[in-house]
């Protein structure tokens, strides 16, 4: 043999040893052991599951049976792979979520997908924007295939009564995500061919996902071999792989950490609502998946963003299971990080129409109105003296109306009010935003004022001992032309500085956090021009001159 035909048999010797990697255990001449039961018998054990009686003499030299009616309880009976029984079988559509086709291989037809349909070998199943589906194969292995994918089922075999499963599929494009069951024995094998590599597993969690030109395999738990003509990669659990097209598989990649979601509230009162949470070093972007069920078996969101906060899409209210990952630049997607959450959010809170947030009221006895959203049926009214309402002054939990006037007098201080709707059925909705108000300290009474003409001193009736007084003088009686405007921390104030005349007095009450009240009503007070010194002199005279 020349050199150029020894180079050519070591290159085909490659590619048989490469092909014999790849074939089926049962191929390499691997065995299924059968445990012996009190009650049984090597030749009922071996009709049960061989495929043809005409292996009976192999399977009874195999097995040095002498006397095929007497086996011993606990021992085990060995059988070929290629002698046991084998057929096709059914997968089964678990879950089907958004627009879900099945293209039968049979006919060629195309149908839409619904829960409970059942698949066989060479059918297809098509997810587009939005659409996922969950298929259930024999040993209950579940793959969920998500969004704009294309995933075919070249071959569903099971090896009848063993519990071994050989379930080979095709991800033309787009991910999916896996749970396989642990083998039962060596002919147990679940396999996912794409276009640039195949994952071979036999139980384990771990995700695929490709294009045309590129697959990536992703490993939560187990580990995946990862193969192509190129070479074999054992990729462990939390770790990842690229497979490039005509490329061999690059080493294996630390997955990224879960994001931190101890954050984030159990219950959210908002739909759609912002997901906001720590961000990952290395990542640069994340998914977030949003399903009913803690196995997210059917995902009724699946978004990806470049920033550490998602929009999570407008749901129902009811309890959600939330599953978040960093991506890093490679594209891999890393472990995740689960949030169980009640989105309560119906009926809208209403709208609160008065006393406006911030309002300054000066009647004790106020009224409340607000919006009636749809859904709401009755309301949940409170209002505080606290932003956190603890030991509520008013807390109605069932009133019918959308105007309040509550039969309580407020002192002066700033209260908190809130209102929440109730549905038909008598549940809550999530609480308005909290608005506030304040009841000012009343004026002074200046009905019981008085002023002291001799000592030109002005008084009115104090309002607290805590409170201070802004008084303002004023020459008309709507003070456009204020002469004076002082803060006093008494209730009185000495006039010596203003000339006899006409004037008008109002006073405000400030709090000790300086908050100012309203002014009085204003007051008329008249200053008397001093006495005449020489009337003081001339008037005795005379008399005097009288008397005389």
């Amino acid at each position: 043999m020349n050199l150029p035909d020894r180079n050519l048999s070591a290159r085909l010797l490659a590619v048989f040893l490469y092909m014999l990697l790849l074939l089926p255990a049962a191929a390499v001449g691997q065995d299924w052991f059968y445990t012996v039961r009190p009650g049984d018998n090597a030749w009922d054990v071996g009709k049960r599951y061989l495929k043809s009686m005409r292996y009976w003499p192999q399977f009874k030299e195999l097995n040095r049976i002498s006397d095929p009616r007497r086996i011993t309880p606990g021992s085990s009976l060995r059988f070929r792979l290629a002698w046991l029984k084998s057929g096709a079988v059914m997968a089964t559509l678990q879950a089907v979520h958004g627009e879900v086709t099945i293209l039968r291989t049979g006919t060629g037809s195309t149908i839409p997908a619904r829960a409970g349909m059942t698949l066989w070998g060479g059918d297809e199943v098509h997810t587009g924007p939005g659409g996922n589906a969950t298929l259930r194969f024999v040993d209950n292995s579940l793959v969920l295939l998500e969004q704009d994918s294309v995933l075919a089922l070249d071959s569903l075999m099971y090896y009848g009564g063993t519990g071994m499963a050989e379930t080979r599929l095709h991800l033309k494009k787009g991910r999916t995500d896996n749970k396989v069951t642990p083998k039962k024995g060596p002919g147990s094998r679940f396999e996912i061919r794409t276009p640039s590599a195949m994952a071979a597993v036999r139980g384990t969690s771990y995700r695929v996902g490709c294009d045309s030109e590129v697959m990536r395999t992703e490993v939560s738990g187990g580990s995946v071999q990862v193969a192509n003509s190129r070479a074999r990669l054992l990729v462990p659990a939390r770790y990842g792989t690229l497979t490039r097209k005509k490329d061999k598989p690059a080493p294996p990649i630390p997955l990224l950490p879960p994001p931190d979601l101890s954050s984030l509230p159990k219950i959210m009162e908002e739909s759609p609502f912002m997901l906001r949470f720590p961000p990952v070093a290395g990542a640069t972007a994340y998914r977030l998946q949003v399903a009913t069920d803690r196995n997210f078996n059917l995902l009724l969101a699946d978004t990806v963003s470049d920033r550490p906060r998602i929009v999570v899409p407008q749901l129902a209210d009811g309890d959600y299971f939330l599953r978040l990952r960093a991506i890093d630049g490679n594209g891999l997607e890393g472990l995740d990080a689960y949030h169980a959450c009640t989105l309560n959010a119906r009926p809208l809170p209403p709208i609160r129409v008065r006393p406006r947030d911030g309002a300054v009221l000066t009647d004790p006895h106020p009224s409340f109105l607000w919006s009636a959203p749809e859904q709401a049926r009755s309301y949940i009214f409170q209002l505080a003296d606290n932003r956190d309402f603890n030991n509520p002054l008013v807390d109605i939990q069932s009133y019918g109306k959308t105007i309040l006037k509550p039969d309580i007098q407020l002192k002066p201080g700033t209260y908190y009010w809130r209102v929440a709707g109730r549905d038909a059925a008598g549940n809550p909705g999530p609480m308005g935003m909290t608005m506030h108000f304040r009841v000012p300290a009343p004026a002074p009474d200046m009905g019981k004022s008085t002023f002291d003409d001799k000592d030109m001193v002005f008084r009115w009736q104090a309002v607290g001992p805590e409170q201070r007084y802004r008084i303002q003088i004023a020459t008309d009686r709507d003070f456009s032309h204020v002469l004076v405007d002082r803060m006093t921390g008494q209730a009185r104030f000495r006039m010596t500085s203003l000339d006899p005349g006409d004037y008008y007095i109002r006073v405000a009450t400030i709090e000790p956090d300086d908050f100012q009240g309203p002014f009085s009503t204003p007051q008329h007070l008249k200053v008397p021009s001093p006495p005449n010194p020489w009337g003081l002199i001339l008037v005795p005279l005379y008399f005097l001159g009288i008397a005389l």
